[in-house]
């Protein structure tokens, strides 16, 4: 069925003019006879009604926890199982939580000491890693081994998550957060303390002990093009391994940890 011509004409002025009512809303519908004008309440838009919209004020943003070897130190030590590891690994290591959660055996060559990031995890769905120099291999000090030796049962597989509940599955850093971090660090008075937060707490304590930029870029696997100095991404192993080694220095006494039984809660699944 072919349209008219009176009739194409109407219906390409009605889609390329926008009609509301005096009132400001939209009209649900705009019936167009080619010999019909519009009602005379109806009126044209000239400008865009919503930029005078004025936003409610913002509350204050609470001051985050500061960042120093005594604060993250005392946290770490009060936090229960398994968030107590969880977080000592991020603080030692930069990674970000999705990351540390999905976390296989097979991805720690503790002999060598190195962990090699290959996936996430986010409400238990497994993903690539946030960006390509997300994927990376990063250098593991003589605590980060310990704790995952402690972690390791005997019948841990290589496909096997590092922390996982009964039936394998990842934990969730929603229930952790909830159940475990936010009360420990209410009862130390910290605050706006999350799990990225020890991810800012690795960065500042690798600038504390010297680490180069690019080195610090490569460890925490970051692509920001504001940080133009790519030649040090490359940098030397041996000054990744320093730094992370210096850095576990200002965490803390040597681990002590009680190793973990099989399984974690229930009740820390997705």
């Amino acid at each position: 069925m072919k349209l008219s011509r009176a009739a194409s004409q109407c219906s390409v002025a009605a889609s390329n003019r926008r009609v509301v009512s005096s009132s400001g809303i939209p009209s649900p519908s705009v019936k167009c006879d080619h010999d019909e004008k519009p009602p005379a309440e109806m009126v044209l838009l000239t400008d865009n009604p919503v930029l005078k919209t004025k936003l409610p004020r913002r509350d204050p943003v609470k001051e985050r926890a500061s960042i120093d070897p005594e604060s993250v130190t005392a946290l770490i030590e009060k936090l229960p199982e398994p968030s107590r590891s969880i977080a000592s690994l991020l603080v030692m290591t930069g990674l970000r939580v999705g990351e540390l959660l999905a976390l296989r055996w097979q991805d720690a060559d503790l002999q060598n000491g190195f962990l090699s990031v290959r996936q996430t995890v986010y409400e238990g769905h497994f993903d690539e890693p946030k960006t390509r120099q997300s994927k990376r291999r990063i250098p593991l000090g003589p605590k980060c081994v310990e704790i995952f030796t402690a972690l390791k049962s005997s019948k841990a597989i290589p496909a096997g998550l590092v922390f996982s509940a009964r039936n394998g599955a990842p934990l969730s850093r929603r229930n952790l957060l909830n159940r475990q971090l936010k009360p420990t660090c209410e009862k130390l008075e910290l605050t706006s303390v999350n799990w990225h937060w020890f991810r800012h707490a690795h960065a500042t304590l690798l600038d504390s002990v010297g680490a180069p930029v690019g080195t610090t870029q490569a460890l925490l696997g970051h692509s920001s093009s504001a940080i133009t100095r790519d030649t040090y991404i490359h940098s030397v192993p041996a000054d990744a391994r320093r730094v992370v080694g210096d850095v576990e220095k200002l965490i803390g006494p040597k681990w002590t940890q009680v190793p973990i039984q099989p399984g974690m809660a229930s009740s820390l699944l997705q």
